[in-house]
């Protein structure tokens, strides 16, 4: 389950300190050396005025503020690394209207439940904090596809408080978050290694415990070309394609370019690639050709 790490300190340091630590000190791909450091994370959260002070000085000068985030507008990064950055997510109670809550809803995930293909510390810095019911899956345990079972195991019912520090490890965390009481803040370590970028991000239906959708913006975006490819044709490249659909370490994409071949006339070749993986949602594209 996510781990709520028993940390406590008195010490107090600044942004540029703890990512510096972070950077010198952290190994971010080995979770040990990740939660051996979270006391430093409890102590940049002690540091009770510096994140005003960074959001007061991006307000007065506003058009170049976060100008690289790609992030939803409750987050800013505040800092980064070989493989990690950190940042602070806001987290607002309720909207009133309907119209608000739905927007709402969307940008903060509130109610939907998610794992993340990263893992990442958190600690509490402002307000009650939002509560989270969390659950475990067993990585690779579940047919990657909308609609599929996944043996998700409830673990706690749990608020992310002042002073509070969680680890939530990547692809076996799951939560969904409920918006706290009164306006609330996050700090998190992020730990993204390039391959993040080669693994989905799950939402699940807690009701049914089926897979409700599957997503990973780098995937997608790959998922696109390859449809277009094939959809397009022309000086569509069949090599690549052909190197998508067998080595893509992601099943949603070589089924994508075993698609696109297709589309492409090149049956016999999707017929090799597909005999020699055993993947479920490759096994099902071979069962309709």
């Amino acid at each position: 389950m996510a781990l709520t790490l028993p940390v406590q300190t008195s010490e107090v340091i600044g942004i540029d300190e703890y990512v510096e630590h972070v950077r010198t000190t952290v190994d971010v791909r080995d979770l040990d050396s990740v939660i051996a450091s979270a006391h430093k994370l409890a102590a940049l959260a002690n540091h009770r005025t510096f994140l005003a002070e960074y959001l007061c000085s991006g307000l007065r000068n506003w058009q170049q503020f976060q100008p690289r985030n790609e992030y939803v507008s409750q987050s800013f990064i505040l800092g980064h690394g070989p493989g990690f950055f950190v940042r602070a997510n806001v987290w607002t109670p309720r909207a009133e209207s309907d119209d608000l809550r739905s927007t709402q809803y969307r940008v903060t995930f509130y109610g939907i439940a998610h794992d993340h293909n990263f893992s990442f510390l958190t600690v509490g810095y402002w307000g009650s904090g939002y509560e989270t019911q969390i659950y475990e899956v067993e990585p690779g345990s579940f047919h990657p596809a909308e609609g599929e079972p996944a043996e998700l195991v409830f673990r706690e019912q749990t608020r992310l408080t002042t002073g509070k520090v969680m680890l939530y490890r990547a692809s076996r965390d799951v939560h969904e978050q409920a918006p706290p009481e009164d306006l609330s803040i996050s700090l998190n370590l992020m730990l993204i290694p390039p391959e993040v970028d080669l693994c989905d991000q799950y939402y699940f239906d807690l009701r049914t415990r089926r897979v409700a959708s599957v997503h990973g913006i780098y995937i997608d975006r790959v998922l696109l070309l390859c449809k277009l490819a094939g959809a397009l044709g022309g000086a569509a490249p069949v090599d690549v394609l052909l190197g998508l659909a067998a080595r893509h370490p992601t099943a949603r994409v070589r089924v994508a370019a075993l698609e696109a071949l297709i589309e492409l006339g090149a049956s016999d070749e999707v017929r090799t690639l597909s005999d020699r993986d055993d993947h479920p949602l490759v096994r099902a594209l071979r069962a309709r050709l």
